[in-house]
């Protein structure tokens, strides 16, 4: 197993549980012109669309850690939480199915796109236990029912990934991802940057950036861009996760600074009408980044991220010299895998009027 710059740093942390996913580190790349064109010095894009030729995105780094340990406990299978279009419930499919898990998975509503579409279809190549609730509000109802039904069962039990792979154990695999940036610009690959901004869901990348750039000592800003419900993408949320993750790290002899919810920034202005609901901004940043650089956006998390980022310049009360955006979308290609879906098969029900043609 190749050694993350977390093992080189702290040793110990080698014996938390992980399984071996993502092929690291990600390029750092400038995107000439860019920045000039925002008004910045140089935009830098940390590819994270990378992590992994078979999928890659944000949720590799966490799911090395959180598969890992339901390997080490010895469970069969994982459950998770996403809006039926959800990249975390598709990583978390595929990759259980790599090492041998059996995926579940619950999911809310959101609009289908055409996105949404691919990866279900995607998401159907796994043969996932899926099950539909009619809104996100009857989430914390479902989430509790299967709570109790783990406490009361004596049988073997999914290992639950929150949504996002937002626990404190999917939060190291971004610890990790700040000590490796750290090491890039120790390498003279970028400068420190003035700024980072990284798409807010469930909050445990920005958790890991916060925590990772604390311990390695870079004067750098974490932007959060909210894209989800207020309730779910907040600065207490973010602290808490990433002191969790500190009190696992603590075990391991690695010596964690206190992260406080004034010390997270997050934008709030975003997210538009709603979660995955495409916005104007979004879309223009969509071209700008895929006309500048070759990269793709996606509406709903991306975009909006990136929106954010553009318009925190125009605001900004002086220009921001080297700025950095973590790219957190997999630009892998899921043609082999929609060429290969049997959706009627595969998905429940009714799951078959997201499809054109389906009633």
């Amino acid at each position: 197993m190749s050694e993350l710059e977390l093992h080189r740093r702290y040793p110990r942390t080698g014996s938390i549980p992980r399984v071996e996913l993502a092929e690291l580190p990600t390029a750092v790349d400038s995107v000439d012109g860019l920045g000039q064109k925002l008004g910045i010095g140089t935009l830098w894009v940390k590819r994270d669309d990378l992590t992994a030729p078979r999928y890659g995105g944000n949720k590799v780094r966490k799911l090395e850690f959180l598969l890992g340990h339901a390997l080490a406990e010895e469970h069969e299978s994982v459950w998770t939480v996403g809006a039926v279009g959800s990249h975390h419930v598709l990583a978390t499919s595929l990759y259980a199915r790599q090492v041998g898990l059996q995926p579940h998975a619950l999911h809310f509503p959101q609009p289908v796109t055409d996105h949404v579409r691919e990866v279900l279809y995607a998401l159907s190549t796994t043969r996932p236990h899926l099950d539909l609730v009619d809104s996100k509000h009857a989430l914390p109802v479902e989430l509790a029912k299967y709570h109790v039904r783990k406490w009361l069962s004596r049988a073997e039990s999914p290992y639950y990934i929150p949504g996002g792979g937002s626990s404190p154990r999917g939060v190291l695999g971004y610890v990790n991802a700040a000590l490796e940036l750290a090491r890039q610009i120790d390498n003279g690959e970028l400068p420190v940057p003035d700024a980072i901004f990284v798409a807010a869901g469930t909050c445990g990348t920005l958790a890991g950036l916060q925590l990772g750039c604390r311990l390695a000592d870079l004067p750098t800003s974490i932007v959060g861009v909210r894209v989800v419900d207020k309730v779910l993408a907040n600065p207490l949320v973010t602290a808490n996760l990433a002191n969790r993750a500190g009190k696992i790290l603590a075990d391991y002899g690695v010596e964690v600074p206190r992260i406080r919810a004034r010390d997270i920034e997050i934008i709030d202005d975003q997210i538009g009408p709603g979660y995955g609901e495409p916005t104007s901004a979004g879309r223009e940043a969509m071209r700008t980044m895929d006309a500048a650089a070759g990269v793709e956006l996606d509406p709903t998390y991306t975009a909006k991220a990136f929106a954010g980022l553009i318009d925190y310049q125009k605001k900004a009360d002086r220009p921001l010299r080297d700025v950095l955006y973590w790219h957190t979308l997999s630009s892998a290609d899921l043609g082999d895998l929609v060429e290969e879906a049997d959706v009627e098969s595969d998905l429940p029900e009714e799951y078959q009027s997201f499809f054109p043609g389906k009633p």
